[in-house]
């Protein structure tokens, strides 16, 4: 019964969000998240995701690969975690990544075409922020 009581053994489930799924930078300076996903951890290149859709306290993982995964973290939290990248919020419920944007219309209702096929609305509130990041938008070339 002693070694339950070690604090040791409990520290990994009682970190706070910011440290269980976190940046981490490997030696080609590429970014990875550690991310939730079902009873493991799973790691993901953030070069990886195409598009994080929130849907209440879940977010999915849209990867460019075909993959889904859903995590039960908001999306607001990977937001502030992808902040400054080439990830934009363009939408209540969507953050895309701008590597992965094949066209975009700006009408009344803003649209863009990712890679994948898939659509994704533009609110009228984010619209001026998407059109600024895309033009300042240089992709990073990985040798």
């Amino acid at each position: 019964m002693n070694a339950f009581a070690n604090d040791s053994l409990f520290e990994p489930m009682s970190r706070p969000f910011h440290k269980s799924v976190e940046k981490i930078a490997d030696s080609t300076c590429l970014q990875k998240l550690l991310i939730p996903f079902y009873d493991r951890k799973r790691t993901v290149s953030v070069d990886e995701i195409v598009r994080l859709e929130g849907c209440g306290n879940y977010t999915n993982f849209f990867l460019k690969d075909g993959t889904k995964m859903l995590v039960s973290r908001t999306l607001k939290e990977y937001e502030t975690l992808l902040d400054g990248q080439a990830f934009v919020r363009v939408h209540k419920s969507c953050i895309v990544n701008l590597v992965f944007v094949r066209k975009f219309f700006i009408k009344k209702e803003g649209e863009l075409e990712l890679t994948d096929g898939q659509q994704v609305k533009i609110s009228r509130r984010r619209a001026q922020v998407f059109m600024d990041r895309i033009r300042d938008f240089q992709p990073v070339v990985v040798s």
